[in-house]
């Protein structure tokens, strides 16, 4: 009896440990494309009203940037009723803007900072749609402006960490800043940074039953050719509320600029491309960029470590290719990435959509 009982404790374990350890298969589903020419990066991202809003966001109309082409942000508010419906244009931000962090919060998007080609910016504001209109609740500035930070909503709090505080910067914020969004006296409070941590741009948000992560991203430095460079990161943070800051396993290689905030499936918090300095140092010279990186980083949450999902096709072979620069909303069972950067200067029209199965 003992050595049954045993048997079945062992058979009971490898089966757990076999499903903690089953592979996510993150299946790409292409939504309708946005009604534009062009596409955008840096766009704002959530759900309202049961619809997916995103809004803002830059682009190069005219000619693509490695012709000189010029950046122009944008203000209107695309909203899509259903996956399976079109796009239509819903209203207007304040101001053009793009770079920002947004994220849903009960029935409205949240969207903080972002700027423009002259100024960053310390506003923030809550989107509702109605159905067949748009409002627009104005909430307290940041303590500092702040655009191609990241943040997220943990329940009633909206964080946002990191950024630059101007489109000139040559440093990066080392700051951290929350917002209860359901308090009566809505004020900014803000959060020691992590001691170790190099401040940054382009990171990668999370998050996970009440704490607030964030990933990868890139500092700023001058070169000796009195040039901004970018130093590409690979560590992980998290911050819970009344215990503080944690460094969590690093990730493999850096993912600076993927799609933010990070997927939550339930155990997992998943990265879907981004780029570090190996892919940099693998593009072709004098060539077509090939696109952007379609691998998916997933981060094991009670076994604090990272894996490698399998990838996605190649910009080049498929329809709804790899982008950055991207928001990111779960919205009708999906985790929806409108838009966004499919090689520099060039943006997509293309919305994808990820649901994964293990």
């Amino acid at each position: 009896m003992k050595s049954i009982a045993t048997l079945l404790l062992l058979t009971g374990i490898a089966l757990c440990m076999s499903a903690l350890e089953s592979p996510l298969v993150p299946t790409p589903i292409a939504l309708a494309p946005l009604p534009d020419a062009h596409g955008f990066a840096g766009m704002f991202t959530g759900v309202s009203g049961g619809a997916l809003l995103c809004a803002g966001g830059a682009n190069f109309p005219e000619k693509p940037l490695a012709q000189g082409g010029k950046k122009v942000w944008y203000d209107q508010v695309f909203v899509l009723i259903a996956p399976d419906g079109l796009w239509q244009v819903g209203g207007r931000l304040p101001r053009a803007n793009g770079y920002g962090i947004s994220a849903t919060w009960r029935d409205a998007v949240v969207i903080a900072g972002g700027g423009n080609a002259q100024e960053n910016f310390r506003e923030a504001h809550l989107l509702r749609w109605n159905g067949a209109q748009l409002s627009r609740e104005a909430l307290p500035d940041l303590p500092v402006a702040t655009a191609n930070g990241c943040g997220t909503v943990v329940g009633d709090m909206l964080y946002v960490a990191g950024g630059q505080e101007t489109p000139t910067s040559t440093s990066t914020l080392q700051r951290c800043y929350a917002l209860n969004l359901a308090s009566q006296s809505r004020a900014w409070q803000e959060i020691p940074w992590p001691p170790e941590a190099p401040g940054r741009i382009l990171a990668v948000a999370a998050a996970h039953r009440g704490s607030f992560y964030f990933f990868s991203g890139a500092d700023l430095f001058s070169n000796p050719q009195g040039q901004t460079d970018r130093h590409y990161l690979n560590d992980a943070w998290r911050y819970s509320p009344g215990a503080g800051w944690q460094r969590l396993e690093d990730l493999p290689h850096a993912a600076a600029a993927a799609a933010t905030p990070a997927m939550d499936t339930g155990t997992r918090l998943v990265i879907a491309g981004g780029v570090s300095p190996e892919f940099l140092s693998s593009l072709p010279k004098d060539a077509p960029h090939p696109g952007f990186p379609g691998d998916f980083l997933a981060y094991d949450i009670e076994a604090n470590r990272w894996a490698s999902l399998p990838p996605r096709a190649s910009a080049a072979s498929h329809p709804v290719p790899p982008r950055v620069t991207a928001s990111l909303a779960a919205w009708a069972g999906l985790f929806v990435v409108p838009s966004g950067e499919v090689a520099p200067g060039v943006r997509t029209a293309t919305v994808l959509g990820f649901k994964f199965s293990p």
